[in-house]
């Protein structure tokens, strides 16, 4: 059998199955949102849209967003918001269902006001859910309308993010395999599947590291190759010179 071994930012979400068990406490959005992101790991592909889901008992957090085809005129456009709206259930509990409602949106301009504004109420058991039983708020970026934004990064960047235990189980899992495929290529499996998160978090973190050697390595060489009296020379000569000598001395210096 070929094996499989999913990069962490694309778990699967096993504590949630997408086949709902009717017995089970369950979460299913309305018409024209869906589940994108479910306590810590993506749920949604390019192709796929994860509208209902089985939530086991505990705390759970559900990133959900909005698109939809609208009319204008004689044609059907697609909406879709910018920001997702993250929603926190503290206390699930056996047999519960949430949802949420939101206003009924006409055509397609009236679907990109609400797009822009979102305003939801979040069900528990068909009833309007108090706030601390389940609230949301709307995930927004300072960098504004971005075609690939790392909601997971902007959550954990804030401490809002919630990985539940199973999904940490996962990564964890995930990690020790990957460790044991770097350590013995006998190991390794027959397939990976990178994510462009990690891809981007990786990349990140190596600028980061070559800038910060960079800058040490420059402080090393000169704290040992420096002569301390020629500078203190060269500091005391560039303080007594008038302004147009300074700047000449300036640009004689970026041309050598």
């Amino acid at each position: 059998m070929k094996k499989q071994i999913l990069i962490p930012a694309l778990l699967t979400v096993s504590a949630l199955a997408a086949t709902v068990n009717a017995e089970a406490a369950t979460f299913k959005t309305p018409k024209n949102y869906s589940i994108i992101i479910a306590d810590g790991a993506k749920t949604t592909g390019y192709f796929s849209e994860t509208r209902e889901m089985e939530l086991s008992e505990g705390k759970h957090q559900l990133v959900v967003m909005f698109k939809g085809a609208f009319k204008k005129g004689h044609d059907k456009i697609i909406a879709s918001a910018v920001n997702p709206i993250v929603i926190n259930i503290p206390d699930v509990k056996k047999d519960d269902s949430y949802s949420f409602t939101f206003r009924r949106i006409t055509d397609y301009d009236d679907a990109m006001d609400y797009a822009a504004k979102q305003s939801i109420t979040i069900t528990k058991n068909g009833a309007p859910a108090d706030r601390d039983e389940a609230s949301y708020m709307i995930l927004k970026s300072d960098r504004g309308f971005q075609l690939d934004r790392d909601y997971i990064s902007e959550l954990k960047s804030l401490d809002l993010l919630y990985v539940s235990e199973s999904n940490k189980e996962i990564k964890k899992n995930t990690a020790e395999k990957l460790s044991n495929c770097r350590d013995s290529f006998t190991d390794c499996p027959t397939e990976v599947v990178a994510s462009s998160e990690n891809i981007t978090a990786v990349a990140e973190k190596s600028k980061s590291e070559e800038r910060t050697s960079g800058a040490t390595t420059e402080n090393n060489i000169s704290a040992d190759k420096v002569n301390v009296q020629m500078l203190e020379g060269l500091k005391s000569i560039y303080g007594s010179a008038d302004p147009e000598t300074r700047k000449a001395f300036k640009e004689w210096l970026k041309n050598n």
